[in-house]
C-alpha cells in the first residue's frame, strides 16, 4: 500500500549483473563511458561507487537480496542450487519464486497500485508470485539472456570450410578457435571438449533424477514452460582433472568443418563459379548448404545459406565481416518444425573461395510464450521488435568471437530490452522497472582470467582488458537510452549483484568446480566417498553409508547427519567436532605450487548469521578462498579485489527525483539497503521481511 507521499513517482532500477565498480572508476577516469558520467554527475554514489554485497557471490541469491532487502538465510535462495531434495547430488536450480520465503519490492509496488514492470529478473520474479493487474513480468528464470533458458534451442556454432577440409565434421561443445588456417590446424580446430566424459552414475540415480525434474516442472506450474535439464541434474564430479574451478576461458561452442567443393545436385541454376560447402547446426542434427559467391570483380566476397538443395529462396546472404541480426530458419521438434531466430557473421572468406571462417549463433525458439505474463505480451513485444535476441558465452580463446560476434549481439540484445521498456512505460503506464541486464557477466567471464598474463594466454593481458572495455562500453550505450528519462521526473537506479575478479592464480585447484558437488578436496579428506561400480571405478553417485561431508556449489559444506537427513550416519552429539575438524582441514590447504593459504574464511553455520548465511536453510558450514584463488565469483567474498582493477563488489549509483544532486556518501551501502530505499523513493511499504535500512544519506528529504 502507499504509506507515504514518496519523493519519486516514477523509478527504474537497471540492474546490470556483473558490473564491478573498480574497473567501472577505471574506465571513467580514462573517460570511456559518458552516459554512466552523465548519471554520477546528476546523483549519489560512494565516491567508490561500491555496494557492499551479501554472499554467497552468486547469481539468484543476490538479486533475491537487491529484491527483498533481506540476506539469503532469510529469503530462502541461499546458492546457485537449492539443496531440496533428499538425494543431495540431485541439485535444483534455484531460479523460481517458489524458492523466495520473503516478499520483493516488486510485488510490493504492483499492491500499491503502481504499475510495475519486472524485466528479466532471476532470483524470484518467476513466475510472479502474486496476480496482480499491475505486474507485468518477462522472464526471470535463468540468470542468462532474457528468455535464454527458455527459448534457447542449440549453442554457438563456430564454422570453417576450406579446400584442406576432407569431410564435413561436426564436434559439438568444443572449445573453439576461428582463426586457424592450413591442413594440421584445421584439424585442430575443434579441440576435445573441455570437460572429460563423466562416469557413470547407477540407473537409480538415473530415475531419481528423471523423477526430480518431473516434480520441478509440477512444482513451477507455469504451462508451456519446460524445464531445462541443467535446473535439475545429477550433481556429482568425479573426474580427477575436475577439481579446478571451472574453467572461464574455455566456454565450449559447437564446432563445424567442411570441405569446399563444386556445387553438386542442386535443383535450381547457381550464379556462376559458386563454390559449395555445408553447416552443421543444432548439434549436428540440421543440415544447410552455403554457396560461395563472385563479385563483379571475379573475387569471392560472400556466403549464401540454404535451407537445402531444393528451395531456391536462401536463408540469408552474408556480406564479408558484417555482423547480421535475425537470420530466421526452423528446426524440428517433437511437435514438428519450430522457427528460430540466430544472427551470424562472415568473419573471412579467401578472394579465391578456397577458405571460410563464420559463426552461427544459438537458435532462439520465435513463438516461445511461457515466460511472458501476461502471455499477451509475448505477441505484442516481439511483433514489435522481433523476439528475444539470440546471447551466448564464447570463448576467450577467440578474439573475433568475443569483440565481433558475442559484443555485437549483445549490443543488439540491449538495443531490443531497451525498446521493450520504452514500450512498456509509453504504451501500459509502467511506472516501476525492475529491469536485469546480463551483458557485463557473461561476457566477462568468457575472459576474466586472461586479464593477467597465463602461461595459457593467447593474447597479453592489454589486449584482453580491451575485450573488458568494450563489454563496458556497450552498457554504457544501454543505459545511455535510459538517460532522458532523468528530464521527465523519473529516478534512476543501477546496481548489480557482485563484481568478477581475475585472481593472482588460475582458481582454487581444491574448492573444485562451481557446477557440482564437489569431490575434493572433502574426498581427499576422506569426508566424501563415492560409490564404486563392478571394476572398481568411481562413479557419479555419493556413497551415502560412507560419506560424513559434502559440498555443493560455491560456499557450502553439509554434514551428513542422522535424523535430519534421509542417508544420516553423524551423530547429533559429534556435529559440532566434525565441522570444527573439517574447518581446520580447509585452513591447512595450500596451494601445492605456492604453498601459500587458500581459504580466507570458514564458519560454522550459527557464526555464518553474520553474513547472513546462517540459520536452517544454510549449510553447515561456509567457506570462501583467498583473492588470489578468486576467478569469476562464488567462491570468494564480495570484498576481493583481483588483478587489473577488478573485484567481486557489486556497484551502486542513483540519480533524478528524490536523489541528491552531485553528491557523494561516506556511508557503505548495503544491498539489503537498496530495496528498502526504493520503498521510501515511491512512498510504498518496505517489504515485509526486509533487513536493510533506507540510504537516507542520499535523499533529497530527511526522514
Amino acid at each position: 500500500m502507499l504509506r507515504q507521499k514518496g519523493l519519486t513517482d516514477k523509478l527504474m532500477v537497471l540492474g546490470i549483473d556483473g558490473m564491478d565498480p573498480r574497473f567501472t572508476k577505471r574506465l571513467l577516469n580514462e573517460g570511456k563511458l559518458p552516459n554512466i558520467q552523465k548519471l554520477l554527475d546528476a546523483g549519489a554514489c560512494r565516491d567508490d561507487l561500491m555496494l557492499l554485497g551479501a554472499q554467497p557471490t552468486i547469481t539468484p541469491p543476490l538479486w533475491a537480496t537487491l529484491a527483498t532487502g533481506c540476506y539469503p538465510m532469510t529469503h530462502g535462495i541461499t546458492d546457485y542450487n537449492i539443496s531440496a531434495t533428499p538425494d543431495k547430488e540431485v541439485a535444483l536450480g534455484a531460479f523460481s519464486s517458489r524458492f523466495l520465503k520473503a516478499e520483493p519490492i516488486f510485488n510490493v509496488t504492483a499492491q500499491a497500485g503502481i504499475k510495475t514492470l519486472v524485466f528479466h529478473w532471476p532470483g524470484g520474479s518467476f513466475p510472479p508470485s502474486i496476480d496482480s493487474d499491475n505486474l507485468y513480468t518477462v522472464d526471470g528464470s535463468s540468470p542468462g539472456a532474457c528468455c535464454g533458458w527458455c527459448s534457447k534451442c542449440d549453442n554457438d556454432t563456430a564454422i570453417i570450410a576450406s579446400t584442406l577440409t576432407q569431410e564435413v565434421v561436426c564436434k559439438p561443445m568444443s572449445t573453439a578457435i576461428t582463426d586457424l588456417k592450413g591442413d594440421e590446424k584445421l584439424k585442430a580446430f575443434a579441440w576435445p571438449p573441455r570437460t572429460p566424459a563423466l562416469k557413470k552414475a547407477s540407473e537409480a540415480v538415473a530415475e531419481k533424477t528423471a523423477k526430480y525434474r518431473k516434480e520441478y516442472q509440477e512444482f513451477i506450474n507455469v504451462p508451456g514452460y519446460k524445464v531445462e535439464d541443467s535446473y535439475v541434474t545429477c550433481d556429482v564430479i568425479v573426474d580427477e582433472d575436475q577439481h579446478v574451478q571451472w574453467a572461464v576461458e574455455d566456454w565450449c561452442i559447437n564446432c563445424s568443418m567442411s570441405p569446399i567443393s563444386e556445387p553438386e545436385g542442386w535443383a535450381f541454376a547457381l550464379p556462376a563459379h559458386s563454390k559449395e560447402f555445408t553447416i552443421k547446426l543444432l548439434y549436428g542434427k540440421v543440415i544447410r548448404y552455403a554457396l560461395i559467391l563472385q563479385n563483379a570483380e571475379g573475387k569471392y566476397d560472400r556466403v549464401a545459406i540454404y535451407k537445402d538443395k531444393q528451395t531456391e529462396k536462401e536463408l540469408v546472404v552474408l556480406e564479408n565481416d558484417v555482423f547480421t541480426g535475425h537470420v530466421y530458419d526452423t528446426i524440428p521438434t517433437e511437435q514438428g518444425e519450430a522457427k528460430v531466430t540466430r544472427n551470424m557473421r562472415l568473419l573471412e572468406v579467401a578472394e579465391d573461395g578456397t577458405y571460410v571462417r563464420m559463426w552461427a549463433s544459438c537458435g532462439m525458439l520465435c513463438e516461445d510464450d511461457s515466460v511472458f505474463f501476461p502471455k499477451s505480451l509475448h505477441k505484442e513485444l516481439t511483433g514489435l521488435f522481433g523476439p528475444p535476441i539470440p546471447t551466448s558465452q564464447m570463448s576467450g580463446n577467440d578474439a573475433d568471437l568475443i569483440m565481433k560476434c558475442n559484443n555485437e549481439q549483445w549490443r543488439m540484445a540491449a538495443k531490443w530490452q531497451s525498446d521493450c521498456i520504452h514500450h512498456m512505460i509509453d504504451t501500459k503506464g509502467v511506472q516501476a522497472v525492475f529491469s536485469h541486464y546480463h551483458n557485463v557477466d557473461l561476457q566477462t567471464h568468457n575472459y576474466i582470467k586472461y586479464m593477467k598474463n597465463r602461461p595459457t594466454s593467447r593474447y597479453d593481458e592489454s589486449d584482453v582488458v580491451k575485450f573488458a572495455e568494450a563489454t563496458y562500453q556497450t552498457t554504457d550505450e544501454y543505459l545511455g537510452s535510459f538517460l532522458h528519462y532523468l528530464d521527465d521526473g523519473w529516478t534512476i537506479i543501477v546496481c548489480s549483484d557482485h563484481g568478477l575478479t581475475c585472481g593472482e592464480h588460475d582458481g582454487s585447484r581444491c574448492l573444485g568446480d562451481t557446477s557440482y558437488v564437489n569431490a575434493d578436496p572433502l574426498r581427499q579428506f576422506g569426508y566424501t566417498v563415492l560409490k564404486r561400480d563392478a571394476d572398481g571405478n568411481e562413479m557419479r553417485e555419493v556413497d551415502w553409508e560412507k560419506t560424513t561431508a559434502f559440498q555443493t556449489r560455491s560456499s557450502s559444506i553439509y554434514i551428513n547427519l542422522k535424523g535430519r537427513d534421509p542417508h544420516g550416519i553423524v551423530e547429533p552429539e559429534d556435529k559440532y567436532e566434525l565441522e570444527e575438524k573439517i574447518i581446520t582441514d580447509l585452513y591447512g590447504l595450500r596451494d601445492p605450487q605456492t604453498g601459500h593459504r587458500i581459504i580466507t574464511l570458514a564458519l560454522h553455520n550459527k557464526d555464518a548469521v553474520l553474513l547472513g548465511t546462517g540459520g536452517p536453510l544454510c549449510a553447515d558450514i561456509i567457506c570462501y578462498v583467498h583473492d588470489d584463488y578468486t576467478v569469476g565469483h562464488g567462491a570468494g567474498l564480495s570484498t576481493a579485489q583481483g588483478h587489473n582493477d577488478t573485484s567481486l563488489s557489486p556497484i551502486f549509483f542513483a540519480a533524478g527525483q528524490g536523489i541528491k544532486p552531485h553528491y557523494r556518501t561516506d556511508r557503505w551501502i548495503r544491498e539489503v539497503d537498496v530495496a528498502p530505499t526504493i520503498a521510501v523513493l515511491l512512498g510504498v511499504d518496505i517489504p515485509q521481511e526486509c533487513e536493510g535500512a533506507p540510504v537516507y544519506q542520499i535523499l533529497t528529504e530527511k526522514m
